[in-house]
């Protein structure tokens, strides 16, 4: 009886058979594709076409199931019902079994004959179509059965009598009697000739022919049919039997149309005693709307025969059976029609009885009067015809104003009434209830509280409550529940806990939320109390007890009560009702509130497919349209959410106007989300429409147009167009402070915005004053621990880091990462961004252990995000790769570059990062003298640096490398080349006083030294001194540095005390730099030991070489240059004819020398072999 719960039962039980008919055609287009690649003889080709005939089979039951489940309706236009589908999948599989592999196209077999089972299809499919009345399509299908009936089974057969007779009640539907009457005629002679006289489907076949004959006017021949029909279903079925009944009928009828009415009387009476003693089920519809039938054609009888009163008395059993099985949930629009034909019918005759009577018709008019208003109100509440209900409640209303019923009155206008509410007329309805108010208290007698009264208050109340008149229609409900209580006591009564709840929604409108809850509460308890707690009632009390919450902040309640709503109106409503969606409006508008996306969006999506069936709904499917923009856009659905907007807009340009605020509002959202989308055109279109809006509706200085020049702002910020986007977020700005406090959050957001171009266009200081006021602002709300805050701590630091405040900017760089973490967690891409700021900035000022830290989990979030920046991971561990370069672990740092290298090649517009990766991996190759690799990775970053940028500093630092390279590689030639050229773009670029230009005359030197040019060696090596003290001063290691090349070039030219005053002076400013104990003062003591050792002053020499073995065996970390040392040490005593002395520090030098890795055949280990050698001769050799 539950009609949602059937048409639930319904959905399910179609959705199976859909699926069944899924998997059988899955099976047979693989047994069809088995097939196609070659069988294996007859045998499998025997198979493959019993097989494929049953799947065929199968798929036309399930479609014969759906048709009988009522899924034989198309769900559109142009849509293919689901019957037909199978209908059509069966015609194909088994057109394949049997026929030519085509798709319905063919009707023949293997062997080229036509199959009887494709023609079963086809006859299945043209009852499908001549049901939806597509008769030429139905023709079609009949036409090609018949012809493979006729091919297979011969003219004269069972199968061709069914298409005929088919395509005979085809031609019936269409009004061609004539060709009707050939084939049905035809088929009936088949069946006879096939199955006797007897048999039921001739006794059909006399039934139709006697239907056309009747309507040809040919009514004897017609009787003829009937009653022939009738002998053969009393001998097969028994004279008991519904079907013999409704022959019967047939044969009054027309009895009637020949006028024999003592005989159609007889017809009809039998057919009725034997319908109602079959119609014993309440819930048989049809067989009470047969009973009926029988009745109306009795009392039809009776009246063409002038018995008045005899039809009357039948009239009034069909209208009392007739008012049962309309009340019936199941019954359909055909059944009130009939209904209301009988009370046609009993108000025409009752009228004409008053006439013939001579009376006042007083007595006809208290009879007729109810059944016009049961007639207006079926028209009304059944079939949905306001204008026929309005005309029969008026006809009602004008016979009780003749019979002055005042009570009837008041009822028939409380009935006007409720069609104009729902006509949209409030004013004719308010005047309807209060002149029904007025008759109801006149027909009271004196008692002015009655339920009518109430409930007439109540609508009233209703009305006034439409209208906007809240306060009118609360004093309404509130004396209609206090007559309610009168009458029926202070009980949980069902229409006490109506008018409590709409005087609760009244309160609603007035904001007054406590006193609402109360009567929401109180209609709530009588509800669950009278009804049970699935009652529509209970759930549509829920929702209201949800809006509340709602509007009181309480959403944990809110939630729990508007779930439990939806939960009863899901069982007792259609899954598109209205009440439905409106719950699920609610919820999911919460759920979005909530930021619980995937609960909101579904909700929204079902209620939005219920608004669409709703006329009257589109400011409510704009509103939920929306609703799922938001929420799209926060889950990152940007396609989806501007779908949804888009939409919208068209409905508000519909309902509004263009030029209405509401439009201005979601060309807003729109821009925002396409210019996250990267469509800055469409942003951009949208933006100015927006404005347009704007300058009709606001004044220049309105917060609308700085909330749109800051996001104007943004996007011509991203255009590079930084001085349009200042000039957006100056002018917004402006507008805030003028109409803002100047400690609101949205003062702060702009000088955010502010700050950041102002930094961006390298005015570091307006951005520091801007976005410390930013910060301030954000202090004093107490709003430090938000996203917007830790935005504006990162600019800042930016900010300090170009002002060169890098302790500053650390602090609010870590300050921005400490609100993230707080914010987001250390987990996140929000946090992640600040780490790599962090990170980069802690290694520009030395902090080389946080850097690594920081850096590292970054790379580690990066490969965990769905949508890692590349860019970004890969400065990383380029800075990963230095730092591992720091700490002497060069392998390492080769592996952060190699990573970094591999996601720079996927770059676009990659040459300047690409080449700044090389350079790095070359810089590690050449400290592993791997100079082949090294010098690969040089050129390869060179040639990407000039094909991007042409000269600079960089590019140079690169052709210095090469040369540098190139010389150690012994290739003097072209190391020159690459040298003096990269001087010359140092000069050009840098200018002639640079540190690079002094390096890289050194290095110039150190080539034309190897290629024994000493003079041009001493001019590189004095150019770069000469740079080096004009940028350093005299006192600077560097200088101490160049001073050595420069000594050992006079070295070289045997200028022994140029060279020692080169080197005294080196010492001076080394001891002067990095003290007494250095490996530098090490280095340069033993280098002045060689010079006195060249001019033979040993004394000096031993002096030297000593204070240097000191150094260098107190650090150890260069047992090298301590082995030199000794070796020079045991010359000096070797000189001195002192052997023995000299022989132990050229052992002890030897051990060094291997200590330090060097072999044996390493020239300066064969050295000292040698010396060991002859001072052991000399030692131990005799005399």
């Amino acid at each position: 009886r539950d009609r949602s719960e059937a048409e639930r039962w319904r959905g399910r039980h179609l959705e199976v058979l859909v699926s069944l008919s899924a998997l059988l055609r899955r099976r047979a287009g693989e047994e069809s594709g088995r097939g196609s690649g070659g069988g294996n003889g007859e045998d499998d080709g025997a198979r493959r076409t019993r097989l494929l005939g049953e799947i065929g089979e199968a798929v036309q039951l399930v479609g014969e199931a759906i048709g009988a489940l009522g899924g034989g309706t198309a769900v559109g236009p142009g849509r293919r019902s689901a019957e037909m589908e199978q209908y059509e999948a069966a015609l194909a599989i088994k057109t394949d079994a049997h026929g030519c592999g085509g798709t319905g196209s063919t009707d023949g077999g293997t062997d080229g004959t036509p199959h009887e089972s494709v023609a079963d299809a086809l006859f299945l499919m043209g009852r499908h179509h001549q049901r939806s009345r597509s008769y030429r399509s139905a023709q079609r299908c009949y036409d090609r059965a018949l012809r493979t009936y006729r091919a297979v089974l011969g003219h004269e057969c069972i199968p061709v009598s069914s298409v005929l007779h088919d395509i005979g009640v085809m031609y019936h539907g269409r009004g061609d009697h004539g060709a009707a009457r050939k084939c049905l005629g035809r088929s009936l002679s088949m069946r006879i000739a096939l199955l006797g006289s007897d048999d039921l489907s001739v006794a059909d076949g006399h039934c139709w022919v006697g239907k056309i004959e009747r309507e040809r006017g040919e009514y004897r021949r017609a009787r003829e049919c009937f009653l022939e029909a009738h002998r053969i279903k009393v001998g097969r079925l028994g004279k008991g039997h519904v079907g013999t009944a409704e022959v019967l009928q047939n044969v009054g009828v027309v009895c009637d149309d020949l006028g024999w009415h003592s005989e159609s009387l007889s017809c009809y009476r039998d057919a009725l005693l034997i319908r109602m003693a079959n119609n014993t089920d309440p819930s048989d519809l049809d067989g009470s709307a047969d009973v009926c039938e029988s009745l109306e054609c009795i009392a039809n009888v009776y009246r063409a025969r002038g018995e008045a009163d005899r039809a009357l008395q039948f009239f009034g059993q069909c209208l009392r059976r007739r008012r049962r099985v309309v009340s019936d949930p199941a019954s359909t629009r055909s059944h009130v029609t009939s209904l209301l034909q009988t009370y046609e019918d009993v108000i025409l005759l009752t009228k004409s009885q008053a006439k013939l009577r001579s009376d006042d018709g007083a007595a006809s008019d208290a009879r007729v009067g109810p059944l016009l208003v049961e007639m207006g109100t079926l028209y009304d509440q059944r079939l949905g015809k306001q204008s026929r209900a309005l005309v029969h409640y008026q006809k009602g209303l004008q016979v009780f104003q003749r019979t002055k019923d005042y009570g009837q009155i008041g009822s028939a206008l409380c009935l006007i009434g409720s069609v104009h509410v729902r006509r949209g007329d409030g004013d004719k309805a308010l005047k309807c209830y209060r002149d029904s108010l007025v008759m109801r208290r006149l027909s009271s007698g004196g008692n002015g509280e009655t339920p009518e009264i109430a409930e007439t208050l109540h609508s009233i109340g209703n009305c006034e409550a439409k209208d906007g008149r809240f306060e009118d229609c609360l004093e309404s409900y509130n004396s209609a529940l206090e007559m309610k209580r009168k009458v029926f006591g202070d009980v949980d009564h069902v229409s006490i806990a109506k008018t409590e709840h709409c005087i609760g929604l009244a309160l609603l409108q007035l904001g007054q939320y406590d006193e609402a809850l109360t009567s929401f509460d109180s209609s709530l308890k009588a509800r669950r109390s009278q009804l049970g707690q699935d009652h529509l009632d209970v759930a549509f009390s829920l929702h209201s007890i949800g809006r509340i919450y709602l509007h009181q902040g309480n959403e944990d309640e809110a939630t729990t009560c508007l779930i439990e709503s939806m939960r009863i109106k899901k069982l007792r409503l259609p899954e598109n009702h209205v009440s439905l969606a409106e719950t699920q409006h609610l919820l999911g508008s919460l759920y979005t509130k909530k930021d619980r996306h995937s609960d909101s969006i579904p909700m929204l999506k079902s209620a939005l497919v219920a608004y669409k069936s709703c006329r009257d709904c589109e400011v409510i499917k704009s509103d939920v349209l929306d609703l799922l923009g938001a929420a799209y856009a926060r889950i990152g659905e940007t396609g989806h959410a501007i779908l949804s907007y888009e939409h919208s807009l068209k409905i508000k340009k519909a309902i509004v106007g263009r030029e209405d605020v509401a439009c201005a509002n979601v060309l807003m959202e729109i821009g925002r989300l396409k210019s996250a989308k990267e469509d800055i055109d469409g942003a951009l279109i949208a933006f100015k429409e927006v404005k347009r809006i704007h300058k009709l509706t606001y004044s220049k200085n309105h917060l609308k147009n700085a909330e749109l020049l800051i996001l104007v702002g943004l996007i011509q910020e991203r255009l590079n167009n930084e001085d349009m986007a200042l000039r957006c977020f100056a002018e917004a700005l402006r507008i805030r402070r003028k109409l803002l406090d100047s400690n609101h959050r949205d003062v702060a957001h702009a000088l955010v915005h502010a700050g950041r171009l102002f930094q961006a266009n390298g005015d570091h200081f307006k951005s520091y004053t801007f976005l410390n006021e930013a910060i301030g602002i954000f202090k004093n709300l107490d709003e430090t621990d938000t996203d917007q805050c830790a935005d504006a701590y990162r600019e800042l630091g930016r900010s300090q880091l170009f002002n060169g405040d890098s302790e500053s900017a650390l602090v609010s760089l870590e300050k921005c990462l400490d609100l993230r973490e707080g914010i987001h967690g250390c987990d996140s891409e929000k946090w992640a961004e600040i780490a790599y700021d962090v990170g980069i900035a802690k290694f520009d000022s030395g902090h080389y252990d946080d850097a690594a830290d920081l850096l590292e989990q970054y790379v580690r979030l990066q490969n965990t995000f769905d949508k890692a920046d590349a860019v970004g991971l890969s400065n990383a561990l380029l800075h990963l790769g230095k730092l591992s370069v720091k700490r002497r672990d060069p392998d390492d740092g080769l592996k952060f570059f190699e990573e970094a290298l591999s996601l720079r090649r996927d770059l676009e517009d990659n040459e300047m990062a690409v080449s700044e990766v090389l350079f790095e991996i070359g810089m590690v190759r050449d400290s592993k003298k791997q100079y082949q690799e090294s010098l690969a990775c040089y050129e390869e970053s060179l040639a990407l640096r000039q094909s991007a940028t042409g000269e600079d500093e960089e590019t140079a630092d690169t052709i210095s490398r090469i040369g540098e390279l190139r010389r150690m590689k012994g290739q003097f030639d072209v190391a020159m080349e690459n040298l003096s050229s990269a001087i010359e773009m140092y000069k050009r670029t840098v200018g002639e006083s640079h540190l690079s230009v002094a390096s890289t005359y050194h290095s110039l030197g150190y080539v034309y030294d190897a290629k024994d040019d000493q003079k041009m060696a001493m001019k590189c090596h004095r150019d770069g001194l000469s740079v080096r003290k004009i940028l350093l001063g005299g006192n600077h290691v560097k200088i101490a540095s160049s001073l050595d090349d420069v000594a050992g070039v006079y070295q070289k030219q045997q200028d022994h005390e140029k060279a020692l005053k080169c080197l005294r002076e080196a010492l001076r400013i080394r001891k002067l730099n990095l003290g007494n104990d250095d490996m530098e003062i090490g280095k340069t003591l033993f280098g002045m030991g060689i010079i006195f050792a060249a001019i033979d002053d040993n004394g000096k020499a031993m002096e030297c070489y000593l204070a240097s073995i000191e150094i260098t065996a107190a650090d150890g970390t260069n047992p090298k240059l301590q082995a030199q040392t000794l070796h020079q040490i045991g010359c000096v005593y070797a000189a001195r004819c002192n052997y023995r002395e000299a022989l132990k520090n050229w052992r002890t030098c030897l051990s060094k020398y291997r200590e330090s890795g060097l072999s044996d055949d390493n020239y300066m280990v064969a050295c000292t072999l040698g010396n060991i050698e002859m001072a052991e001769s000399a030692l131990f050799s005799p005399a």
